[in-house]
């Protein structure tokens, strides 16, 4: 993700690139200077970093509060004289994509289909679960900050989705969610001042392993048949987050049986299905996104729709 974001960059020529790489691994040869960062230094040497650039653009995971945390780094500095421009959305949207609990009741208020979410320390509680109880479907449990397939447990049972938040204080940081069969998808989209503009619609590979999920590969645009019904879905969730801005990632679930969508998780940054934009819609992505940013009569130019399909292990960046 971060090789091809570079990669678009560079080739506008418009840029002097300065990236962060970690000590143990050599710089990308795409920039003009690399900096390289040991463990426990990042913060200190990003914060310095902030102060020598005009834009700033994060490739960061929601686990942990830390695309949070970068970001609200970024827009305080980006609020001082001379500050640098963040390539990426506010801090409301960043929280809610970031809280799956937020995600979920935004959407609920917003009427935008989703399934409904299950506070660990309600599962827990003997009033609430009797609720519950009456289930027999198949149940998942996520980590409230989590990012992709990454902590996701699968369940038979909602005994055994119960017995299994019961431990180790694990209440405390999961949610729980009905299990909804259907066709992984996801859509990338740019937003700007409540508007969206959608730029491909992917089918994600998903297996099971384990009791949890691994994304193996995405077919970007390999959904294209439902294009209509996704750039609606992204027109609400832009009015959704109205300081969304530049590009957005969202996650559905398509319940081909019932001809349900889903959205299950909003991703406020660059996704994996980045990857394979470049030649999915013709041109550079990296391009449109800043001019998303820096132009308030932004305008989505003429995309095509091919598809393509990128393989990937899980967590890459």
């Amino acid at each position: 993700m971060r090789d091809a974001l570079l990669r678009d960059l560079s080739e506008l020529n418009a840029y002097q690139l300065i990236s962060l790489h970690d000590v143990r691994l050599e710089p990308s040869c795409m920039v003009s200077s690399s900096t390289a960062v040991a463990a426990g230094e990042f913060m200190k040497v990003f914060e310095a970093l902030l102060l020598q650039v005009d834009l700033v653009w994060l490739i960061a995971p929601e686990s942990d509060g830390h695309l949070l945390t970068l970001t609200e780094l970024c827009l305080e500095a980006e609020n001082k004289q001379d500050g640098p421009i963040l390539i990426g959305c506010g801090y409301d949207a960043s929280l809610i994509g970031t809280s799956k609990t937020l995600s979920f009741e935004a959407m609920q208020a917003a009427g935008i289909h989703t399934l409904p979410v299950h506070a660990g320390e309600d599962v827990v509680r003997d009033d609430y679960f009797a609720q519950l109880a009456q289930s027999k479907e198949a149940w998942l449990v996520k980590p409230e900050d989590g990012a992709g397939c990454e902590g996701i447990q699968y369940f038979a049972s909602i005994m055994a989705m119960r017995d299994w938040m019961q431990q180790e204080d694990r209440s405390q940081h999961f949610f729980a969610q009905a299990y909804q069969p259907g066709i992984a998808a996801s859509f990338c989209m740019l937003c700007r001042d409540g508007q969206a503009w959608l730029l491909s619609v992917n089918q994600q590979h998903v297996s099971m392993q384990d009791d949890g999920f691994v994304l193996h590969g995405i077919s970007v645009n390999g959904l294209s048949q439902y294009w209509s019904r996704f750039e609606t879905l992204a027109r609400k969730m832009a009015k959704m987050l109205p300081d969304a801005l530049a590009y957005v990632g969202v996650d559905a679930i398509i319940d081909t049986q019932n001809d349900a969508l889903y959205v299950i998780d909003i991703n406020p940054r660059l996704t994996s299905s980045y990857v394979g934009l470049r030649e999915a819609m013709a041109c550079n992505p990296a391009e449109l996104i800043l001019s998303c940013v820096l132009s308030a009569r932004f305008k989505l130019p003429l995309i095509e729709k091919n598809q393509v399909d990128i393989s990937l292990h899980e967590n890459d960046a």
